[in-house]
């Protein structure tokens, strides 16, 4: 069967014969012009702005009639030529013949619907009257139809049920076009036409009146508000009213305040007197308690308490409150009981001159020094926003050791030196609304919430994760007020975050430093970090007398490293062209696949359970991504045995991968981790495997892949029995040459071993992993035999 333009439109439609078919393939597979022409064949027919030819004129050929022809199979061989010719030549002839050939496939291939309606209209005719009768055959046609099948046509009417007399349009009237035009071609009216554009239109016109008519997303639209009665609905009483109840209660001592003829005697002491009335006073207090944020009530700042006692209306006469704070003249001095106008001022006026003399000695709070102070911190709370967070253990759960951590997801209040985390995917935030400021944790944070310090009055120690600190402003806070300030440590390093403006937004990451040789200790080497400004300006001193300013869209480098040498922006990586996504209020993973991840590990977890009885039975879960989550939130609290037995017991690579990253980062913050690790080992593995998963956790660094010894042990490993050994060594391989490796660890063992070949002769060849530098010694010659 010949290969031609056709016969591959024809393949195309499913037209040929199954033998035909088969050969037809076999053809595309050996000639790859064929096989791209078809290609073409089917790019074509998915365009959409592909013209019609013309059907006249120029640029018309090829004619339409040869077209049919060529499409019937019946053109001759040399116009068949020309019109493949042209048909290759030109998209648009190439589709219309291959859309043509397609359309007359789907309507011969199936039989043609009749409306039933058409088909009783046909029957209801009766028989064929003799003006209608069909015409007598030609003499061409007689000679191949048989006379019989005339006749019987002729005699036969189409129906013989009907008569003439069920006949609902006379036979000689005209019926008119319009009613043979089917419903689905007619013109529809107007109003349906342009109902659903005005549905439309109506929808974006109540959707954008309820979008500017929010004061959330448009503030400005709404600033000029008159806010004077609701700041006086929020007042805790009516000053008028509490001033009536105590005149009434104070009796005759109270009455001289509000007599008239006292004010001309002494004019000069109406403003001393003054502070006594407490009409002005409450005021300010209203407008603090306002400042709080709807998050809870936190205790008033120091200054405040001490003003507060002395705003508050008492139960008793004022004068009868403060005799014992007057001096030793106005003490002796006897108050009649229905004393004059006269008499009774000057009183008055002593009492406000020492009212208003010892009130700055109580405002001021005693100085203590930090050294004697207690560790102490504003009130704060931590909420889950979309889940839950965890908590270190404390004394109330018998079953929980002393590292062991608890699952909430209910508001609770954090005290000093309370650790919490919020781990993958789960975003946790504390606030703190006496220091004005939010602390957002992103997944994946561990942070230790400190008191008092030479830094600033309350901070956060970060393990890991990226925190997210926002500046929140009261009613009475201008935007260019003056902002929180904030200590953070990391490790034995302190610093001092001051939110310049109350609008200031930054975001701090800590990222660990893996070691690469074992029993290495890293010291203040052990974590890169950085300080990004969203927006205000952020002060930054490091202790050390360095002061550093960022701006908004600015970051620096919070790595000891490239402050010790005067750097701002980190050195590990190039300078982005804005700050991360995470940085921004209210950021938050919102796609389809990050919520339908959290909802399924929110059904995993309950309120009040253990991390250590939870998250390891979570790990071995037959989803991938859970058990994913689970482990990472066990390498976020630092259970480093559950780790271990999840690189022997859980079979999911991405599992394996979090729990030796989650190691790696617990391994050098503590000398003593070395020891305790190798005793999890001990008692998870045998002892030869033991040793093995102790030497590739604590990593190599880039000397090692010039030694041909270690070379050849990680080439050796990736045939190890055990998966972890695998995979460990693959990632060192890879990561030390910076060469892509084609091996999977869970590949058979010859897949792996050819690998393993592959590497043994680049040993051979090289030396090592990496060909060693000039200046080095020699390491000593060791044979590396290859796997039989």
């Amino acid at each position: 069967m010949r290969l031609t333009l056709r016969t591959l439109i024809a393949y195309l439609d499913d037209v040929l014969e199954p033998t035909q078919i088969k050969e037809i393939g076999q053809k595309l597979e050996e000639s790859s012009y064929a096989s791209s022409l078809v290609e073409r064949i089917k790019d074509v027919l998915r365009r959409r702005r592909l013209t019609a030819p013309e059907v006249e004129g120029p640029g018309s050929s090829p004619d339409p009639n040869s077209i049919a022809e060529y499409l019937d199979n019946t053109l001759s061989p040399e116009s068949v030529a020309d019109v493949e010719k042209i048909c290759l030549n030109s998209d648009v002839n190439l589709v219309e013949v291959a859309a043509s050939h397609q359309i007359l496939t789907l309507v011969l291939g199936e039989p043609a619907t009749i409306n039933p309606n058409t088909r009783d209209r046909i029957y209801a005719l009766g028989p064929v009257s003799v003006d209608h009768s069909l015409a007598p055959p030609s003499e061409t046609d007689q000679s191949t139809v048989p006379s019989e099948s005339f006749e019987q046509t002729a005699q036969t009417p189409l129906k013989a049920t009907g008569t003439a007399s069920q006949q609902t349009i006379p036979a000689n009237d005209v019926e008119p076009f319009s009613s043979r035009i089917p419903d689905y071609l007619k013109t529809k009216p107007l109003w349906k036409r342009f109902t659903p554009y005005f549905l439309v239109l109506l929808a974006g016109v109540v959707w954008a009146g309820l979008f500017f008519g929010d004061e959330t997303f448009f503030p400005d639209l709404f600033s000029g508000r008159d806010t004077q009665s609701q700041q006086a609905n929020n007042l805790p009483e009516n000053q008028e009213v509490d001033l009536a109840a105590v005149n009434k209660q104070t009796g005759p001592a109270t009455q001289p305040e509000t007599v008239e003829p006292a004010a001309p005697e002494l004019p000069e002491e109406q403003p001393i007197a003054k502070p006594t009335n407490a009409k002005t006073e409450p005021k300010g207090e209203a407008l603090a308690m306002n400042t709080k944020p709807p998050a809870f009530d936190a205790p008033p700042p120091a200054d405040a308490e001490n003003g507060a006692a002395s705003k508050v209306v008492p139960a008793e006469p004022p004068v009868a409150n403060l005799l014992p704070a007057t001096p030793p003249a106005t003490q002796n001095g006897k108050t009649p009981e229905t004393p004059s106008p006269t008499t009774t001022a000057p009183d008055n006026k002593t009492v406000a001159m020492t009212t208003a003399s010892e009130k700055p000695k109580e405002s001021q709070p005693p100085k203590i020094e930090l050294a004697d102070a207690a560790l102490q911190a504003p009130a704060a709370q931590i909420e889950s926003e979309d889940g839950f967070f965890l908590a270190s253990v404390d004394k109330k759960h018998e079953l929980a050791d002393k590292n062991d951590w608890v699952i909430l997801s209910k508001v609770s209040p954090i005290q000093v030196d309370s650790t919490v985390a919020s781990p993958e995917p789960f975003t946790a935030r504390i606030n703190i609304p006496q220091a004005f400021c939010k602390v957002v944790l992103l997944p994946g944070t561990a942070v230790t919430y400190i008191g008092k310090n030479k830094a600033a009055e309350m901070g956060f120690q970060i393990q890991e994760g990226r925190l997210r600190i926002e500046a929140s402003r009261g009613l009475n806070d201008a935007k260019d007020a003056a902002g929180p300030t904030l200590s953070i440590k990391v490790n034995d390093e302190l610093w001092r975050i001051e939110l310049v403006t109350r609008d200031s937004v930054c975001g701090i990451e800590i990222d660990p430093v893996q070691p690469t040789k074992p029993d290495e200790t890293l010291g203040s080497a052990n974590y890169t970090g950085t300080l990004y400004t969203y927006s205000g300006m952020i002060r930054f001193s490091d202790g050390k007398g360095k002061v550093h300013t960022i701006d908004a869209g600015q970051w620096m480098s919070l790595s000891a490293k490239d402050r010790a040498a005067g750097m701002i922006n980190p050195s590990h990586k190039s300078k982005p062209l804005r700050v991360p996504h995470w940085v921004e209020p209210d950021y938050k993973d919102n796609s389809y696949l990050s919520r339908r991840l959290t909802a399924s590990f929110v059904k995993e977890l309950n309120d009040d359970q253990l991390v250590s009885l939870t998250m390891p039975a979570i790990t071995k879960d037959l989803k991938p991504n859970i058990s994913d989550l689970a482990t990472k939130s066990l390498a976020l609290t630092n259970r480093y045995q559950e780790l271990v037995k999840v690189l022997d017991e859980v079979d999911h690579h991405e599992s394996r991968i979090a729990a030796i990253n989650g190691i790696r980062n617990w391994l050098p913050r503590d000398p003593k981790n070395g020891d305790l690790l190798k005793e999890a080992l001990q008692k998870q593995f045998s002892p030869a495997l033991a040793e093995i998963m102790e030497r590739l956790l604590w990593g190599f660094q880039s000397e090692d892949a010039q030694d041909r010894f270690i070379s050849g042990r990680l080439v050796e490993w990736l045939e190890h029995n055990h998966v972890a050994v695998r995979e460990l060594a693959f990632n060192y391989i890879n990561q030390l040459t910076g060469r892509e490796i084609d091996y999977s660890a869970i590949a058979t063992p010859t897949q792996r071993r050819a690998t393993a070949r592959r590497w043994f002769s680049h040993i051979e060849k090289h030396g090592a992993l990496v060909e060693p530098k000039e200046g080095l010694p020699a390491p000593p010659a060791k044979p590396v035999t290859p796997p039989q």
